[in-house]
């Protein structure tokens, strides 16, 4: 309805305007604002779908790149866990490129990788040994670094971060007692003494099958050098796969100038320190605090090589019981019934183990000789009742606590 009220009544006036034609004007006019705030809201409309569209897009894509970050992160994490359930010479040895050993798949679609290979820092001209050695070759470690590069990808998103850390030294062994090189001399005394490779929990049962030998050396020479030293009632205190003596030569074993590294990396991360020659630990239930890694050294003795003169040790006695990780640079003697689960590892510096009484190392003994001077001797004997088993069980436990320990962390463009 035209709210405009005309009171001119005269038909005769000709400027007159009819009033349909002025509501019709005004209806028109209100018509075209109505379409075009319509016209408007539709675009504002499309516009903020779109912002909305590319705001959920982003979003997205936000969420795709975090959870592939994620993933490049739990490949890192993972390849850290499992690192030290490798072998010497798989890890620190200067491969250049390990592998991509580690490939999976998430439980949503996406996956991730891992890579380690040896940062190239430390190849080169490095001095070892005191300077009378050089490791200039792919095939040692001066620094116990790798680079591990993760890469995850999720939903179209690709991450990478590279990482260094310091690879936990685990040692696996391949017997009870492993001679890494021929001028170990250890020393057998009597015939009550046990040498087994038969696979113990801790528990005292069995281990899984199959057993190992007794003892594990690097050359056949090696091997008719340790026949020579036990005499015939000896023979039989030497058990596991095989003859009796279960003694074997295996390939590929760990050079002295690995463990060499491997001691040094293990020094550092000690927990403790036993450093008093002469000094007796009685009844000490743990002797490394958590059952981590403990250095003993001391002041050997000129004839300490073969496990003759226990004036200067470190001795652990009674009922003491022990684990984890022994690294022993000086003299260190295992007596009464005293017992130690884990790795125990003696490099050169003449250090020497002895094992008398009814002590007991559930684990395994790894030696080697540096030099055949005294100075870079080792030495084990073994006496009276003492034991020494083989246990997977003790030497997992052991890798456990060495862990693979962050050193610099970066994300990187996935073109690297």
């Amino acid at each position: 309805m035209c709210p405009l009220l005309l009171k001119e009544r005269s038909a005769s006036r000709k400027d007159a305007v009819p009033s349909h034609t002025i509501c019709s004007q005004e209806g028109g006019f209100v018509l075209v604002l109505v379409l075009l705030l319509t016209g408007f809201l539709l675009l504002l409309g499309s516009a903020l779908l779109t912002i909305a569209s590319s705001e959920r897009q982003v979003g997205s894509n936000d969420r795709s790149a975090a959870q592939a970050l994620y993933l490049a992160e739990a490949a890192i994490e993972r390849t850290r866990r499992l690192l030290p359930g490798f072998s010497v010479n798989d890890v620190l040895v200067n491969n250049l490129l390990l592998g991509g050993w580690i490939n999976g798949t998430s439980a949503d679609s996406g996956t991730y990788r891992a890579t380690v290979t040896n940062n190239v820092a430390s190849i080169g001209g490095l001095p070892q040994d005191g300077g009378t050695a050089v490791c200039g070759s792919t095939t040692c470690d001066t620094d116990g670094l790798v680079v591990i590069t993760g890469t995850g990808t999720f939903q179209g998103s690709l991450r990478v971060v590279r990482v260094v850390v310091e690879v936990p030294p685990f040692l696996g062994p391949p017997a009870p007692l492993t001679l890494v090189n021929s001028t170990v001399d250890p020393l057998f005394d009597g015939e009550s003494f046990l040498v087994s490779g038969f696979d113990r929990n801790l528990d005292g049962g069995a281990g899984p099958s199959p057993a190992h030998h007794a003892i594990a050396l690097v050359s056949s020479e090696a091997a008719s050098a340790v026949l020579g030293i036990l005499t015939p009632g000896q023979q039989s205190r030497a058990l596991g796969v095989g003859a009796t003596p279960s003694v074997a030569v295996v390939a590929n074993a760990a050079t002295s100038d690995t463990l060499q590294g491997v001691k040094l990396q293990l020094a550092r991360q000690a927990d403790r320190v036993f450093v008093n020659p002469g000094t007796i630990y009685e009844d000490l239930r743990r002797i490394d605090g958590s059952g981590q890694v403990t250095l003993v050294t001391g002041d050997p003795s000129a004839d300490s090589n073969r496990g003759l003169d226990t004036a200067g040790d470190v001795i652990l006695e009674g009922s003491g019981h022990g684990s984890g990780v022994l690294v022993v640079t000086g003299e260190l003697t295992l007596r009464g019934s005293y017992r130690f689960d884990g790795a125990v590892l003696l490099v050169g510096d003449g250090s020497r183990l002895t094992l008398e009484g009814d002590s007991m190392i559930i684990g395994s003994v790894i030696i080697a000789n540096r030099t055949t001077s005294h100075a870079g001797r080792a030495g084990f004997a073994i006496r009276d009742r003492a034991q020494l088993h083989f246990s997977q069980e003790t030497l997992r436990g052991a890798a456990r606590l060495l862990s693979a320990r962050l050193r610099t962390w970066q994300e990187i463009p996935a073109s690297q």
